[in-house]
This record gives structure tokens, sequence and C-alpha cells, in this order.
């Protein structure tokens, strides 16, 4: 049973009342940076829409009003905190447009955000950045803050000396005032947009310039940071000649700013024409080996045509912005990179939300029901988004769809746009009725759940695919139309043939000129789906060998995992050694761990000395010998890497997590080693954090407690929190007490994202006791995501479901079995060969059962980390 979206309390939400139409807002700031304080004005040009307006309330949380006048005379007004209603002493005429000048001060909590060095990071940059999605631009400006108005903007920011201050648009002029040591800088922007896309960025900041044809193109970044920029952001000019032919309408504005600023409450936000990004996308050549941001980077810039150019009217619609910019990292992907690469975006978006939906919640795309706009911004709305847009391309064709989306671009710009607008440009452009799909895939929840079974009618040559619909349905999950194709190969020759999946269980004949040696399911597994899947060992062997594309030579390394005989063993080698794309020697390797097969072991083990193997393919390896539990011979392999080293941080960093979860004495010396190696993201020592936890070193406790500290890199201060909580589950001692305590100290750190890693923390302990400090934190957090979240946890230990040590007991069980089983395949294939080499028949039959006695001691069964 899903867990609902909507929490108690959640109400439907709708788009406020428009009284106006602003026109243009003016922001006038003086940054007092040592005091965390802005000192300024705001100028509000507004129009009546209808007449006899005599009031207008502006959003304006926790600012000090000094003043408001209009035309030089004061206007009364009232505030409370939260709303500034605004009496003109009567009324307005509709059209006629007044200017209302609010003067104000404020050390905004939300926001604008200060970056300062202090005693634990005496290094941090001295910065000052704005983050406005969703409702947060009323922190330190009076304005309409919500995303179906829009107006004009200018940005007049007084910084001090050092600094470089960045907003949307046009930079008009810099004065200095060299006595007071400060700088003054305007910006101005022409274009129509919402209030959370207003910029301010500021800081100790270098300026690298680029362009693309006409169009203004630069980075900023702090001072010796300039290489790593252009490693990172490099590719930009060919993503705006990219987009802009693909999405039917040139990059709508003159330039296109990117800026980096230090922690970062988002890994990048689309203010329009000045992007501003997390500096943790700045990677160093070792990195980029098998890393690249260009997935960010797309998707922030898809933002300027979807989410700024056209921007939902609500953000119940917000799909309309994070869908398209989401789906945009898959298009420039595929460009940049190629298909097989691609499907890589659609398979890792598909597990975020399916662990979404399992886990957390099922919701439709689309929903008004909610707490807070912040709540609906997750996989369901992002990645689900994107794949949707991914089906509505395969369903429309190629040319429709990018038609259809020039026309939806074209036909909206600088408007709100609905669901509705999609759809209805879709059919003007194609058409197409396509209602049915945004039905199905936007106003309904969950996804198709499919058991297909596949069969071969020798006599009528005739290929069958009898497939079933085992979604419940109910509620709000509907039974699906899919629109799909099925791929046969024959005779050296591939036969593509389209389906229309329509009930909840229906038999597919497909006439063949003979039987076939490859039978895909949704060729290029493009479809978002849960797939069971029955069909014969030679065709999956067949597929993995030499399916067209690297998708489904994917799905059937995956389909192999139930498939444990020597000659699938062999052909995921072979695939794993020499497949071209790394994806799929990834797959190969996933499921010879599953395997848990001295077979599987040795020929992972095999790859593993292979040092010139892609390190993404490599890193696969190193996750897949983690699943030898207790297993000497993985561990040792995964050791020599750990304390050798690897070209690639993030094989270096798997190969700590693998080693740990083999539960090896040599697991523990080794990971410390690793602890004193710094790297990119931190990502060995993460890695060696949870090894740790994942080992059941419990002697680690200390080390463990002390990467928690203010002061160390804020990624293994996470994975640090992440490993505490898993090394105590289920206990009641000293030491867990102490961790618990810990981890509730954290949900008050300075680095929000601390934070966050804290409260999951909490929710993988699921001990009721910690349950007043989540209230704590739900009840004074200044982030929706923390308070979100939070009630979620509460609510689900307040249900009872804190289960971990009941699965933990059974993990262990199946470990136990799976070990079990393991050693008796093993011993079946010795009496096998066995029985081969002297003649007689080979069956476990010949065998004479014996006692089970335990394996060697050097040498233990596999078992499962689950």
């Amino acid at each position: 049973m899903h867990k609902t979206f909507a929490l108690p309390g959640a109400r439907a939400r709708y788009a406020p009342d428009r009284v106006v139409d602003v026109e243009h807002v003016r922001i006038e700031l003086d940054i007092q940076f040592d005091e965390r304080r802005i000192a300024g004005s705001c100028a509000v040009t507004l129009t009546p829409i209808l007449d006899g307006v005599r009031k207008v309330e502006l959003d304006a949380v926790e600012l000090d009003i000094a003043a408001v006048t209009r035309d030089g005379a004061q206007l009364p007004y009232t505030y409370d905190g939260r709303r500034l209603a605004i009496d003109f002493g009567g009324e307005l005429a509709a059209g006629v447009a007044v200017t209302v000048f609010i003067r104000y001060s404020a050390r905004p909590r939300r926001g604008l955000y200060f970056i300062a060095p202090d005693d634990g990071y005496p290094r941090r940059p001295r910065q000052v950045w704005s983050q406005g999605q969703d409702e947060d631009s009323r922190h330190w400006f009076p304005c309409f803050d919500a995303p179906h108005q829009k107006s004009t903007s200018e940005v007049i920011v007084t910084v001090p000396q050092s600094f470089f201050a960045l907003s949307n648009g046009d930079l008009v002029s810099v004065d200095h005032d060299a006595a007071a040591g400060k700088r003054r800088f305007h910006w101005r922007f022409d274009v129509p947009h919402s209030s959370y896309l207003i910029t301010l960025a500021a800081g100790e900041l270098a300026e690298i310039v680029d362009a693309w044809e006409d169009i203004d193109v630069r980075y900023y970044v702090e001072p010796g940071r300039e290489a790593a920029a252009r490693r990172a952001l490099g590719r930009t000019p060919e993503m705006l000649a990219h987009f802009s032919e693909r999405f039917g309408v040139r990059y709508p504005y003159r330039k296109y700013a990117q800026v980096c600023v230090a922690e970062f409450i988002f890994g990048g936000m689309e203010n329009t024409t000045a992007t501003t990004l997390t500096d943790t996308i700045l990677f160093d050549e070792r990195a980029a080996l098998d890393f690249d941001m260009e997935a960010l980077v797309a998707h922030e810039l898809a933002h300027q045509w979807f989410g700024d150019l056209l921007t939902c009217r609500d953000w119940g619609q917000g799909w309309l912005n994070e869908g398209f910019a989401t789906y945009s990292e898959y298009i420039w992907r595929e460009h940049g990179h190629g298909r097989d690469e691609a499907v890589m975006e659609l398979m890792d978006w598909a597990d975020q939300y399916f662990g979404e939906d399992a886990k957390r919640y099922r919701r439709p795309i689309v929903t008004n029901v909610y707490e807070e706009p912040i709540d609906v911004f997750d996989h369901h709305l992002y990645e689900k988004g994107g794949l949707v847009l991914h089906m509505l391309r395969r369903a429309l064709g190629d040319a429709p769809f990018w038609k259809a989306i020039g026309h939806y671009v074209r036909k909206h710009r600088t408007g709100s746009v609905e669901t509705r607008d999609l759809a209805r440009a879709v059919e003007d452009a194609t058409g197409k009725g396509m209602d049915w799909f945004f039905e199905q895939w936007i106003q309904k929840a969950g996804h198709p759940e499919l058991k297909v079974e596949y069969g071969w009618d020798g006599e009528s040559k005739l290929a069958r695919f009898a497939v079933k619909q085992t979604q419940k349905v109910e509620g709000e999950t509907p039974l699906f139309r899919l629109p799909l194709e099925v791929r046969f190969r024959v005779a050296d020759r591939d036969v593509t043939v389209p389906l229309e999946i329509k009930d909840a269980q229906e038999v597919f004949h497909v006439p063949l000129a003979g039987e076939p040696t490859q039978a895909i399911f949704d060729t290029g597994q493009h479809t978002l789906k849960r797939l069971e899947l029955e069909k014969p060992r030679p065709l999956w062997l067949a597929e993995l060998a030499g399916a067209s594309d690297a998708a489904d030579r994917i799905a059937a390394a995956k389909g192999l995992h139930k498939h444990t005989s020597g000659d699938v063993v062999a052909a995921l080698e072979r695939a794993l050694g020499g497949d071209p794309f790394w994806g799929v020697r990834a797959a190969a390797a996933e499921t010879l761990g599953s395997h848990r097969s001295a077979a599987a072991r040795d020929a992972l083990i095999r790859a593993l000395a292979d040092g010139g193997m892609h390190p993404k393919a490599r890193r696969a390896v190193c996750r897949a010998l983690g699943e030898f539990r207790h297993d000497d011979e993985a561990a040792r392999a995964l050791e020599q890497v750990v304390r050798a080293g690897d070209r690639s941080y993030f094989v270096e960093g798997e190969a700590c997590l693998a080693l740990g979860k083999t539960r090896s004495p040599r697991a523990g010396e080794a990971l410390r080693e690793a602890l004193l190696r710094d790297s990119y993201l931190d990502v060995i020592r993460q890695h060696a954090y949870r090894g740790l936890a994942e080992a059941r070193d419990e002697s680690a406790m200390p080390l463990l407690l002390e990467g928690t500290r203010y002061g160390k890199a804020s990624q293994g201060r996470r994975a640090a929190l992440h490993a505490l909580a898993q090394l105590t589950v289920g206990r009641q001692d000293r030491e867990a007490r102490e961790a618990r305590e810990r981890i509730e100290e954290l949900l008050v750190d300075p680095d929000f994202r601390v934070e966050q890693a804290a409260l999951e923390a909490l929710s993988s302990l699921g001990d009721p006791r910690a349950l007043p400090a989540i209230r704590r934190a739900v009840d004074t957090n200044l982030d929706g995501r923390i308070r979100r979240r939070g009630r979620e946890i509460i609510r689900d230990l307040e249900e009872g479901r804190t289960r971990e040590e009941a699965v933990k007991t059974l993990r262990d069980e199946v470990d136990r079995l799976r070990g079990e089983m393991a050693a008796l395949r093993d011993r079946l294939g010795k009496v096998e060969a066995q029985g081969k080499a002297n003649g007689a028949p080979a069956t476990p039959r010949n065998v004479k059962p014996k006692r089970a006695s335990p394996p060697p001691k050097k040498r233990a069964a596999p078992r499962s980390k689950r």
C-alpha cells in the first residue's frame, strides 16, 4: 500500500488573484556585509486590472518597513511581518500605471544568504547570493511572489569594493566610491519574468568571457578556479546552439551568465539570464576521467526557455518547468555524447522515481494539494516528468514532437502555462489528440507493472507475447495505454513491430519468416514500467551479445540474474570485457554480483585487473565484488584497489564501500588508511566511512563521530552521519545513545545539507526517542524540505513503521541461505563435471546425499549483503 503524498492539514492551493499587473520592479540595496544586513528601497510599478482598486497587498517577510510613498507622498499601510497592505486612499483607474516606493531594511534569514569565513572554515569565500524559488524572494524585497505574475526588473546594488555583483539582464553601469570602499552595480532586464527569478550574486569573483554567435556568455567563479570553470561550463555555447535549434526558438536574451557560489542550497537555479550554480560543480582533472556536470548545466540552461520564458501558472503545474529542464539533460546527452550515454539518464531517472514511489509516496505529477510549494519539488516532478516527455516524443514521433514543442514555446513565450496548454499545442501542431496520454501520466499516478511471457509456435511461425498489467488499479493508479515496439532478430535481420497495450491482459501474435534468435520487448527500453519478462535463456544470451541498442543489451544482462549456469557466467564475462559501451559492462558486473558464485566472483576479479576498463564499468565491478560477503578472495582484490589507489576517485571510493560490505577482517585497516585521502567531493572518505559501517566495525565509532565535526568537508560529514546510524541501528547501548544524540545535535547545523543528512540518519535509525528532536526541527527550521521530510518521518515513527531490526534479521537469514545455495551450486557443478569425466549421467540423482559441513574458514561461502 503506497503512502499518501498529502500530509494531514494539507489543502488545495490555487494561483492567487491578481488585482493588478506588476509592470516593473526596481530594487536598490546597500549590502552591509559584516552586519549581514541590507538597506534600501523597492519601487513597484503596477496597473490595476479593474476599476475600483483601493488597496494592494505585497508579499514581504521579516522586513523592517520604514516608509511607503507614491509621488513623494506618504501612503498608509499595515504590515504583519508577512503581508504589506498598501492603502491608496482612493480608487485607482483600470489600465493606469502607478508606482509605489517602499523603503526598508532587513537581516534576511531566507531568500538572501551571506557566506563568510569562520573558525571551522577559514578558507570559505565572502559572498552574498539570493535564492528565490519557490516563494523566498519576499524575504529580501516586497513583491507579488507568485509565478504567474511577471514584470521587467532592475537591481541596483552597492557592495564592498572588492566584490563583483551579478543580476538579470544588462549591466547598465558600475560606479566606484573609493572613499567608502564600495562599488555600485546597476542591472536592468527588459523581458517580463517572475519575481522568484530575480537574482543577486556578489563576491570576490573572477570573470571568464565566452560567446555563442552574438550572445554574450560569461562564467564567474572564485579566483584561482578558472580552469575548473572552463572544464565544467565550457560546452555552454554548444548547448545554446543545440537548444535553440531543438526548441524552435533561438535563445531569447542578449546574455547568459553562470556564477558558482559556495554552499548553495540547491544544485543550480535558473535565474533569468544569470544562473546560480553550486561551486561543487568545479571538478579537477582526475575527476574528469569519469565525471562531468553537463546534465546540471544543460538543465539550468533549458530553464531559460522552460520556466523563465514560459512559466508554470502555479507550483502544482511545476513539471512544465522541471520536467522539461530534466528532459533537456537527455536531449543534450543524446546530442553531445550519443544515444547510449543518454539512455543511462533515463534509467537513472526511473530508479529515482521508483524509489520515491515505493518508499515515500505515490502522487500524480500535477497536484495542488500540498502544505507548501517546495513539497512538490521531488522525483515525480523532475525525473518522472522528464520520462513522460520522452514517452510523448516516442508516441508522436521525432519530427511531430519537435514541431509541437516549437509551437508551444512560440505561442506562450513570456506567459504562464498549464498542462492543457501543452496538450492543445501538441494537437494544434500535429493534429493528434493526446488527452489520454496526459490523463494517465500527468493527472493519474503510478506506472504500469507488466508481466510478459514470450513464446514461439514453430508450426504456425508466430511469435507470441502474453502481457498482463499487474499493478493494482485503484484510486489514482489507472490501467495504462502503452504504445511501444518489439524487435525480433530473424536470419541476421532486425524486424521491428509496433504494439499498443490497452487491456489488463492481452496476447499479441507476430508472424515471422523463421524462429527469432532475439525477441526484445519495448525496443530501446523507452517506456516507464516495472517489467517481469519470461523467455528462454538462449534469447537473453543472444541479446546480450548482439542486440542493436545498448539499452537492450543492458536489459539482457539484467534479465540473466536468474540464470546461473556456466554458459551464462561466460557470456556475462565476455560482455564485461568486450562490450563497446561501459553501461552494458556495468550491467554484466551487477548480474555477476547477484549470482554470488565462485565462477562469477573469479570473473569479476579478472575484470578488476583490467586497468584500462572504463572507470564507470570498473566502479560496477567493485560494487559487484561487495556482494561476496565473507569471501576472502573478493576482499583481497578490493583491498588491493583501496591500498594502491586508482586513477579514478570514484573507483577508489567504490572499492572502499565494497570492501566494507565483504565484512572482511582486512577492511578496517585499509579503510582507516583511505580516510586520510582528500578527493573531489570527499568521495573517497565518504565511501570509507560507509565501508566501516558496512563492515560492522564498532571500533570505528570515534572516527565516525569525529567525521561529523563542523570544519570537516560537508560531503564527508554527511556520510559519517549515515554511517553512525547504520552502525548503531537496533542497538540500545551507551555508544548507540551517544550516536543518536550527536545526530540530533546536527539537526541545527549551519550546513543545510548536513541538517538534511541528520534527518535521514534518524529516519534510518527508526528510534522513537528521536521524535522530540525531529519535531523541534519541523517547528523551527526555515527550509520547507526539512519540514516536509520531518513530518513524513514523524508520521512513520508514530505509525509503528520502525522495522529496521526485523529487516536486519531477515537480511542476515537471507544471507545465510544464499551462501548455502551458492556453495551447493558449486558442489553440484563439480559433481556434474566429474560425472561427465567418468561417463556417468551428469545429474544430481547420482550423488549420495551427505551431511552439510561448514565451509572452510579461508574460503567462506559467498553471502549477500541483503
